[in-house]
């Protein structure tokens, strides 16, 4: 069609229909460029929290020393659903203050926080108490030092983790005595290829999570009696304090 003809017919178009074929026009331009704002806000939301993602991670991330290698450590709430189980070394009621060589105080707990040790891709979930002393029975702190310990599970969540029934009943205000080994420079976790200096961690760490810790709580005094046969009817931690100033004196 000839551009003459065209003009001829466009001046026998309805100002009407001219006026609603520009408007949709309009209504279309604005629909794309809504669009487009969406797309470009969606991508922006994925960025910025994958970036609060990174950030979060590495503000709850450990620093370890150079002498751990391959193993990271990091704060988290909760621990995943997890389950394992073991046998523990049987030992006497004297051997249980002589096989390792552990601090022994009494305090409060001010803070409990789980964390996940990455071993060369394979983890594990403990948690590290913070516990502020009142007295001081054995060992290299002193009243009123707030110390570290590193729990052998996590507190909370849908855990379950055999022999560790007295720790697991830790809680921020838990008043107990506690029975911590020493770390030292020394003192290794080596597993999956990865080694963790430990004093990377806390200053102290159960050796396990039955037999280390009298606890005050709501339901009277909590411990593992039949370890303590001695003690198996004590209902307070005076009892406790007293029977183990009496060992250590040995």
């Amino acid at each position: 069609m000839r551009a003459e003809t065209i003009s001829d017919a466009m001046n026998y178009l309805d100002d009407e229909i001219i006026e609603d074929t520009e408007a949709f026009r309009q209504k279309k331009k604005k629909r794309k460029g809504w669009i487009k704002g969406a797309i470009s806000a969606a991508c922006l939301a994925v960025v910025l929290g994958a970036g609060l993602f990174v950030a979060d991670r590495q503000q709850n991330r450990i620093a370890l020393s150079e002498n751990s290698a391959h193993v990271t450590a990091r704060y988290i709430e909760k621990a995943p659903p997890v389950a394992s189980s073991g046998d523990l070394i049987y030992l006497t009621e004297d051997e249980l203050f002589t096989h390792w060589n552990t601090a022994i105080f009494k305090g409060t707990v001010e803070e409990i926080r789980n964390i996940e040790l990455n071993f060369n891709g394979e983890k594990v979930y403990r948690a590290v108490a913070s516990i502020q002393v009142e007295a001081t029975y054995r060992g290299p702190c002193s009243p009123g030092d707030t110390v570290s310990v590193l729990l052998p599970c996590p507190i909370g969540g849908e855990i379950w983790v055999e022999d560790t029934e007295i720790v697991s009943a830790m809680q921020v205000g838990t008043t107990g005595i506690f029975m911590p080994v020493i770390y030292t420079g020394d003192s290794v976790w080596e597993q999956n290829g990865a080694r963790l200096v430990q004093t990377d961690i806390a200053d102290f760490g159960f050796a396990d999570g039955q037999r280390y810790a009298f606890l005050e709580g709501e339901e009277g005094l909590l411990f593992d009696r039949d370890s303590y046969p001695s003690i198996a009817a004590a209902t307070t931690l005076d009892e406790v304090e007293a029977f183990i100033q009496d060992k250590i004196k040995k």
